[in-house]
Parts: structure tokens; sequence; C-alpha cells
């Protein structure tokens, strides 16, 4: 695949990293502390918030497609009531991503650009791209590298419990509706294993750090 026809020019500027992970397994801590390192990461979340603020053409087609019951006080789409109406339903669930994901790809690929554009000597050329749904939607191959950030299910269970409130059912739910970690492996150069306490994940990521400033190093020196 030649990534310059994804990336733009960006591709031959930078090392395209895809950072991914099951919910609850502790992959917004790895972007986080990446980002204390110096990293540059671009977050699918906040770009989705962007690409549907009241107003967008993403936000007027998500509420003539779903209607006012997505919306909260603010007048915000309401991610929550959202994922309940497309939960379990693939019809609809592929409505939404047919609606979100070209906008939201979109953004992403022009942050990568930009960053590329604004590089100055002594930085790491490469970008991070957090999106939990990297294998899902299967767009592994367009990263140069691709972390995967794992955790115990058991654990990864009793965080959706303890800190989201879901019930063990709605936790369970959540899980198997997206890619098994089995799956998410076939893609993953790193792989992150987040059973431990944030001191070990610091650590991990420290080393994925520099794993990543060595190949891109070397891919664009």
């Amino acid at each position: 695949m030649n990534l310059s026809e994804i990336w733009g020019p960006a591709a031959d500027q930078l090392l395209i990293v895809g950072l991914t992970g099951g919910i609850a397994s502790g992959k917004t801590e790895v972007a986080n502390e990446l980002e204390r390192l110096g990293a540059t990461v671009i977050d699918a979340d906040r770009v989705t918030l962007q690409v549907t603020k009241t107003g967008t053409p993403v936000y007027e087609a998500l509420l003539e497609e779903f209607g006012g019951g997505i919306l909260g006080e603010n007048g915000q789409i309401d991610r929550n009531a959202l994922s309940r109406i497309v939960f379990g339903n693939e019809t609809k669930r592929k409505l939404l991503n047919s609606i979100t994901h070209p906008e939201i790809f979109k953004e992403i690929i022009e942050g990568v650009n930009q960053y590329a554009e604004r590089i100055c000597p002594g930085d790491i050329p490469a970008v991070i791209v957090d999106a939990a749904l990297i294998v899902d939607v299967g767009v592994s191959g367009i990263f140069d590298l691709i972390i995967l950030v794992t955790a115990d299910e058991d654990l990864r269970l009793s965080r959706l419990i303890e800190k989201r409130g879901m019930s063990m059912a709605e936790a369970k739910a959540r899980i198997a509706s997206q890619a098994p970690d089995s799956k998410r492996h076939e893609s993953a150069d790193l792989v992150i294993e987040n059973n431990g306490s944030i001191e070990q994940l610091r650590s991990k990521v420290g080393e994925a750090w520099k794993e990543i400033e060595q190949r891109s190093g070397e891919r664009h020196p």
C-alpha cells in the first residue's frame, strides 16, 4: 500500500503510528504518557467531538437520521444516548459510521499533515493516532507501526464497573462488541500489557517511545 495516497506528503516525512486497544485497556493513560514524553498525539475521540459540534454537517446528518433523542440538555450530541441507540444494532451502527468516519478521518489526515509542516530539526519525526477502532474497521495497514494496549478481561471488567458505573452484563457486552485482542495482536507491532501499576505502565510506555524514536530516526533521518 502506498501510504502517500492515504496520508499525503506527511507519509514521506513522519512515522505514522496507530495506538489502539479495547475499552478499559488503559489506552488513554498510554496516550497521555506518550504526550508527556514529547509525542504528538492526535486523539480520534477529540476529533469526533469537533466534527459533531452543533451546526456541523455531521451534527445535522446525525440529527436527521437518529432524531432529537441523541441531544443533551446543552444541544450537543450526547454520545452515550447515541451509543445506546446503535449498540447491538448492526444496521444503525453502520449508518453511524458512514456519517462520522469519513469526516473524522479527513480531520485526522489534516492534523497529521499540519504537524509534518511545522516539524523542526531535532523534533521526533513521528505522530501517534490514538483510535480504539483501528482494527475493528480494518485500517491497520495504513499505519507504519501499530501499538496495542492490552489488559486481562477480568481487570477490564472491574474498571468498567468501578470507574464507569456499568453493570457486569453491560461491561461484558461492551467488551464483546469490539474486536478481540487475539485479532488485534495480528496487526500489532508493539504490545503494552497494562495489568500492573501505573508506574509499571509508564515504564513500558517509555520503552515503546524509545522504539518509536529509533524507527522514526531510521526512516526519516
